[in-house]
């Protein structure tokens, strides 16, 4: 009773936090997963059935991704997207899953790191959404920002954004806001992909990006991009190649 009782407080905790920061925004649930050496196959035979069997609905949808490189190299991501308060209120207080993993998959597991909350920035987005299916392969960079200097970089990523828009590139993009669970000024830029020599162009143009910033930002790509590098944290950046595991992600 008391497990519960702290389960529903830090529930009620989360959803709190998120509402204060967007309440009509939309959410993305995540959670990385270190396997016990040699169990993998193991694992992934358990986590599967447990997909299968509680992750079958768009409500449940589960995405799982692995880390091909880094120091996290080998982990598993569990990704949840396209959420709403509403979502944390209901499905977060359903524990027959919960209990399933725990009785069956969590045997395998060396090491949980618990839930990050994010919240996608729709206007910094491309291609993305629910009809999209997932890629067999995303970048993922992490941009942690310098106190103060947020709006040094939405600026950037929004002209980037519109160059991306105006000249119809053909990349799928996302950039997402951590809400709850890491450091709240951690940023996260996804690119997916299908295949390594694809990953996204212009369809009408030989110019570059930066070409086409400058012809739309009177040539200002090189003050701009030094005043986005310099919001950064010196520390504050990383780069990991994820690549998608099919047989532990919903298939709608």
């Amino acid at each position: 009773m008391k497990k519960l009782l702290f389960i529903v407080f830090i529930i009620f905790s989360i959803s709190s936090m998120i509402a204060q920061s967007n309440p009509d925004g939309e959410f993305w649930v995540t959670g990385r997963v270190e396997i016990k050496n040699s169990m993998t196959g193991e694992f992934e035979k358990a986590a599967a059935l447990k997909t299968k069997k509680y992750n079958n609905s768009q409500e449940t949808a589960m995405t799982t991704y692995k880390v091909m490189d880094g120091p996290d190299q080998g982990k598993y991501e569990r990704i949840q997207g396209y959420k709403t308060l509403d979502w944390f209120n209901s499905n977060m207080m359903s524990g027959t899953g919960y209990k399933y993993w725990q009785n069956n998959v969590s045997q395998y597991v060396q090491n949980y790191e618990g839930r990050k909350i994010w919240i996608r920035i729709e206007n910094l987005s491309l291609n993305w959404g629910p009809e999209v299916k997932p890629k067999k392969h995303i970048h993922r960079q992490i941009r942690i920002i310098k106190p103060g200097r947020l709006g040094d970089f939405w600026r950037f990523s929004n002209r980037i954004t519109e160059v991306y828009k105006k000249h119809n590139h053909t990349g799928v993009r996302a950039v997402f806001k951590i809400t709850s669970g890491d450091n709240e000024n951690m940023m996260v830029i996804v690119n997916a992909f299908d295949d390594f020599k694809d990953q996204g162009k212009f369809p009408n143009t030989e110019k570059s990006l930066m070409q086409l910033y400058n012809e739309m930002y009177n040539e200002s790509w090189d003050k701009d991009l030094e005043i986005y590098n310099d919001a950064i944290e010196m520390w504050g950046r990383q780069k990991e190649r994820l690549s998608l595991v099919p047989e532990l992600s919903t298939e709608l």
